[in-house]
C-alpha cells in the first residue's frame, strides 16, 4: 500500500451504572459501574448451561472478586436485585407494541448505518474498501470454544488509549486519544490492540469482499489446485523421508504423512492458558493406541475442542517412527517440529506450500467428486439441486471434521418440520379432493343438462318429422301446403338452433373440464414441489445435524467448483451461497467474464 486513510475504529462508550446492589453473605454491597457491568453480564447468563459449568462460574467469580476487593464464591452472591432488573428489561421489550418494536429496530438500523458510514470503510491507494470489524470488542465474559480453561473470565475491551492505528502520513488524523498512529504500508490492518485477557494482538482488517482479501483467496485456492496436480510428488517426497537419518527430518515427514492421511491441522504449540487442543505436530503418546488388528487409533481434541477419532492402517515405517518418538518424548511426539519446519519441508517440492493447503485441497476435491457422482438433470427443481450442493458441502465438512454440538433446538425444529410436512400433505390432499369433487359435481350437472337439451332436440326433431309426413299427405290429397311449409321451415331453424346449443354446451363443458384438470394438475405439481422441498429440508437437517457446513464453505471449498457445476446443471451458485459469501467470492464471475466473452 502507498496510501491508507480511514476514520479509526468504533470504541463502545463506557457503561453507565444504574445504582444496583448485590448481597454477599446477606451483606448488601452497592456496586460501582464496573462491578455492576460484570454482575449484569453474569445475570444475563442465568438459565443457560454456562452458569452450571463449575469452571465457568469459578473463573467469573475469581475475576469478580478482584473487582469487588473481597473473595466471593458463586454460592455466596445474591444477585436478586440484578436479576429483577434484567427481568424488567426483558419484560419491557416483550410488552412493546409492534409499532414501538419497529421504531426501535429502525433507530438501531439508522445507528448501524451511520457507524458503518463513518468507520466501515478505508481508502487504499485511492480505492474505497470495506472494513470487516470496525467496532472493537466490548467488555464481556469470555465464552471460549469447547472446554477452554479460561472460559468465564472477565474480558475488558480496549479503550481508545489501547488502540494503534495504521494510517499513511498524508491522511487526516482521526480524533481520539489513540495509543499511537503508525504507518506500516506492508501490513493488512487498519487498527490493532493487545487483548487484555489473552495478551494476543487483535486486528481490524479489511472485509473478505475487499480486493486485497479476494486476491489472498484466489492465491489460496490456486495453491490447493496446484497441490492436487502434484499430490503424487508430495506423497513420494514424504515417503522417501520417513526413513531419513536426520531425526528432525524424519519427524517432519511423519507429521506431513499424518496431515495428509488424517486431513488434520499442523497444530503448533499453544499458550498454557489455551484449551488442550492438538494437531499433527502436537500429538502426545496418550493420543495414540495400537490395536490388535494392526490398525492405529488416534483420539484427541482438535480446534474448538472438537473430538478427533481416527482408526487407520499405517505403513510399518510410520508405526516404527511413532513408537520411537513416543519412547523419547518428553511431552509431544514431534518435539522441535512446528508449522515452520513443515512449510520448509513441503517448500522443497512446491514453493509456498503450507500444511493448511492440504485441507483446502481435500475439501475441494470431496465436493467436486460428490457433485460429479450425483445424477442431476437440467429440469430438476431448484431445491433438489440445492440439496445436492449441500450434500457435497457435507462431504467437505466431514473431511475437515467440522463437527459441532447438536443444537438444543434441533429435535424440536425437526419435529416441527415433520408436523408441517404432514399438514402440507393433508392440506394438499384436501385441496385436490375438493377440486376432484368439484369436477365430479360439474360433470353430473352437465350430464343432467345435456340430457334435457338432447331430449328437447329429440322432441323437436320428431315434431319436424311429423310436419314432413303431414306435408307428404297434404300434397297427395291436393290440399294447400304453404302454411305447413312455413311451420317446417321454422321448426328446421329451431332444430338447428337446438343442435348449436347442444354443441356449445359440449364445447364449453370440455373447456371447463380441461381448465379444471389443469387446475388439479397444477395443484398436484405445486403440492408435490412443496412436499419434496420440505422432505429435502428434513433430510438435510438429519444428515447435517452434527456438522458445521459454513466453515468449509467459507474457507476450504474452492467456490469455482460450485460455479462451474452450476453452469452445467443450470443452477446459480448464488442460490447456495449466503450474501456475505457471495460478496467474498464475487471474483468468480469477474474471473470468468473474459473467457466467456471470448
Amino acid at each position: 500500500m502507498k496510501q491508507l486513510h480511514h476514520n479509526g475504529v468504533l470504541v463502545p462508550p463506557r457503561y453507565e451504572g444504574k445504582g444496583l446492589n448485590i448481597k454477599v453473605k446477606h451483606k448488601k454491597i452497592k456496586l460501582t459501574p464496573e462491578q455492576e457491568e460484570m454482575a449484569l453480564a453474569w445475570a444475563r447468563k442465568m438459565g443457560t448451561p454456562y452458569v452450571e459449568d463449575p469452571v465457568f462460574a469459578k473463573n467469573f467469580h475469581r475475576a469478580f472478586s478482584k473487582k469487588l476487593g473481597i473473595s466471593v464464591k458463586p454460592s455466596e452472591v445474591d444477585y436478586s436485585e440484578i436479576l429483577s432488573f434484567v427481568e424488567k428489561e426483558r419484560s419491557w421489550k416483550a410488552n412493546l407494541s409492534r409499532e414501538e418494536k419497529k421504531q426501535l429496530a429502525a433507530q438501531r438500523k439508522a445507528q448501524r448505518e451511520a457507524n458503518k458510514e463513518r468507520y466501515g470503510y478505508a481508502w487504499v491507494d485511492g480505492n474505497q474498501m470495506e472494513v470487516a470489524n470496525y467496532a472493537v470488542e466490548p467488555n464481556c465474559i469470555f465464552m471460549g470454544r469447547g472446554k477452554h480453561p479460561i472460559r468465564g473470565r472477565w474480558k475488558e475491551g480496549p479503550r481508545e488509549e489501547d488502540v494503534e492505528l495504521n494510517i499513511s502520513p498524508d491522511a487526516h488524523r482521526p480524533p481520539g486519544n489513540w495509543k499511537a498512529i503508525i504507518w506500516q504500508p506492508e501490513a493488512m490492518w487498519a487498527a490493532r490492540w493487545r487483548d487484555k485477557l489473552t495478551g494476543k494482538t487483535k486486528y481490524v482488517g479489511f472485509s473478505d469482499s475487499s480486493i486485497l482479501k479476494q486476491r489472498k483467496d484466489i492465491e489460496k485456492f490456486d495453491k490447493a489446485k496446484e497441490l492436487r496436480l502434484n499430490l503424487a510428488r508430495i506423497k513420494r517426497h514424504v515417503l522417501e523421508n520417513l526413513d531419513a537419518d536426520d531425526p528432525r527430518r524424519r519427524k517432519t515427514a511423519t507429521v506431513c504423512f499424518l496431515i495428509d492421511k488424517l486431513k488434520i491441522r499442523v497444530g503448533d504449540e499453544k499458550d498454557p492458558d489455551e484449551a488442550d487442543t492438538v494437531g499433527a505436530s502436537t500429538l502426545r503418546p496418550e493420543h495414540i493406541r495400537y490395536n490388535s488388528d494392526g490398525t492405529v487409533t488416534f483420539k484427541f481434541l482438535g480446534k474448538d475442542s472438537v473430538p478427533h477419532v481416527f482408526r487407520v492402517k499405517l505403513p510399518e515405517n510410520v508405526v516404527k517412527n511413532l513408537n520411537e518418538f513416543a519412547a523419547n518424548a518428553r511431552s509431544t511426539l514431534f518435539g522441535g517440529v512446528g508449522s515452520k519446519h513443515v512449510s520448509e519441508f513441503l517448500d522443497e517440492v512446491i514453493i509456498g506450500l503450507s500444511a493448511k493447503v492440504f485441507r483446502t485441497c481435500y475439501a475441494s476435491e470431496a465436493v467436486e467428486t460428490k457433485l460429479e457422482k450425483t445424477p442431476v438433470k437440467l429440469e430438476d427443481s431448484e431445491h433438489a439441486k440445492k440439496y445436492i450442493a449441500t450434500m457435497a458441502n457435507l462431504e467437505a465438512a466431514k473431511v475437515c471434521n467440522h463437527r459441532r454440538t447438536i443444537p438444543k433446538t434441533w429435535k424440536a425444529s425437526l419435529e416441527k418440520k415433520k408436523t408441517n410436512l404432514k399438514a402440507l400433505k393433508d392440506r394438499g390432499k384436501e385441496a385436490q379432493d375438493k377440486l376432484t369433487q368439484k369436477s365430479e359435481e360439474r360433470e353430473k350437472k352437465y350430464s343432467e343438462r345435456l340430457k334435457k337439451q338432447e331430449e328437447r332436440l329429440k322432441t323437436m326433431k320428431e315434431k319436424l318429422e311429423a310436419y314432413r309426413r303431414q306435408l307428404v299427405d297434404k300434397k297427395q290429397q291436393g290440399k294447400p301446403v304453404r302454411p305447413l311449409k312455413r311451420r317446417i321451415s321454422l321448426q328446421r331453424k329451431a332444430v338447428a338452433r337446438q343442435k348449436q346449443l347442444v354443441k356449445e354446451l359440449k364445447t364449453k363443458h370440455a373447456e371447463q373440464m380441461e381448465k379444471q384438470r389443469q387446475r388439479l394438475e397444477s395443484r398436484r405439481q405445486r403440492d408435490k414441489a412443496a412436499i419434496d422441498k420440505l422432505k429435502l429440508r428434513i433430510e438435510t437437517q438429519k444428515e447435517t445435524c452434527d456438522y458445521n457446513l459454513v466453515t468449509s464453505l467459507k474457507s476450504y471449498i474452492d467456490p469455482r467448483i460450485y460455479y462451474e457445476w452450476g453452469e452445467q446443471v443450470d443452477y446459480d451458485w448464488k442460490r447456495y451461497y449466503p450474501k456475505t459469501l457471495q460478496r467474498k467470492f464475487s471474483w468468480i464471475e469477474t474471473e470468468r467474464a473474459p473467457s466467456e466473452k471470448g
